[in-house]
């Protein structure tokens, strides 16, 4: 083995962006040349991935930082399942199969996926100096931005669908107060936040989601 393809695989954050490069142009090429509703079923198990790689990427990975996310994870899920049943945060809607196994009809992934934004975003936010709840503000921002890709591709690929067949301004606005109140505890906790991979798996996602808008024909924001 050559000293810099021993360096090469040694080095977590470039074989970490190879990686989900390769796992992510599979699922370009999937969707765009061979079935697109069969390769996002695999989205559950890609999220678990990203979680993978930000969790390797992590300078000091103990015992506050699991709690922390673990925390924002169960926290994301008990929230959508508040809004499931109630209606009153997100506007009415409900569940599809798209993203897998489901407790009391929310998929037990959706946590994951709140956590690993929150964390991702702040790794980004935690370089900018400016007070928390600017940071806070700009995070949530940051998250409704992302959202506006999310739903046309959630709704197509049936993650979730709305009950009044559009997606409602409440939606927007939940997302960004739960958020907000995400990030502001997060940033206050003191953890080390840095993580070469956040911006790669945020930025690789994003892109993604477009393509799939364009592939597909689909309108954001609609």
């Amino acid at each position: 083995m050559s000293g810099s393809f021993q360096n090469f695989i040694t080095d977590r954050s470039r074989l970490g962006v190879v990686l989900l490069l390769i796992v992510y142009l599979v699922g370009f090429a999937g969707t765009a040349f061979w079935d697109a509703d069969a390769m996002m079923k695999l989205t559950p198990a890609i999220l678990i991935f990203a979680v993978f790689l930000f969790f390797w990427n992590t300078p000091a990975v103990h015992t506050k930082y699991v709690i922390w996310f673990l925390g924002i994870a169960v926290t994301g899920y008990l929230i959508e399942l508040a809004g499931i049943r109630t209606g009153l945060i997100f506007g009415a809607y409900r569940y599809g199969s798209g993203l897998g196994v489901k407790l009391a009809g929310v998929p037990l992934i959706i946590g994951l996926n709140w956590a690993l934004l929150v964390f991702c975003i702040s790794a980004l936010l935690s370089g900018i100096n400016r007070s928390v709840w600017i940071r806070a503000a700009l995070g949530a921002s940051l998250m409704v931005a992302f959202d506006l890709l999310l739903e046309p591709v959630a709704i197509r690929f049936d993650f979730w669908s709305w009950d009044l067949g559009f997606i409602p301004l409440q939606n927007y606005l939940a997302w960004w107060l739960v958020s907000f109140c995400m990030f502001g505890g997060l940033l206050r906790s003191k953890l080390g936040l840095k993580n070469k991979m956040a911006g790669w798996i945020l930025g690789v996602q994003a892109l993604f989601f477009l393509f799939l808008i364009l592939l597909e024909g689909l309108r954001i924001g609609s």
